[in-house]
């Protein structure tokens, strides 16, 4: 399981080529994965996937290993089903935790932030 980049201020443009590197480098028959990268244009927008309740939600899971399920994090989070379900389902779409059936789990051990300065002034 390695580090997820986190890009704040990226663009599209960015993102394309980085998916065309990856594309390169599979035709050349290099298939290692490079390091997955999640870009979110504002910080407004990162701000909120990683509300603070979404980062312990982030470190519990850590502490614990994967979870069960929604419910059985919620309970361990002392937090309603319904907050702890809308926190899964975006921090999956973030690429930051993974689902199998019930089981929840990290999709990394970490990540390292990268903020563009310019590109979050041009926003």
């Amino acid at each position: 399981m390695a580090d997820v980049e986190i890009r704040i201020g990226g663009s599209a443009d960015e993102m394309g080529e980085r998916f065309a590197g990856a594309w390169r480098r599979a035709e050349a028959g290099n298939l290692t994965p490079a390091r997955p990268v999640v870009t979110f244009e504002t910080w407004g927008a990162f701000l909120a996937t990683f509300s603070d309740a979404r980062v312990a939600l982030l470190k519990r899971l850590a502490e614990d290993g994967p979870a069960p399920s929604i419910n059985a994090l919620a309970g361990s989070l002392g937090r309603p089903y319904r907050r702890v379900h809308d926190d899964v389902s975006a921090l999956m779409a973030a690429g930051l935790i993974g689902r199998e059936g019930t089981r929840i789990e990290l999709a990394a051990e970490g990540a390292q932030a990268h903020i563009s300065f310019k590109a979050l002034s041009a926003s």
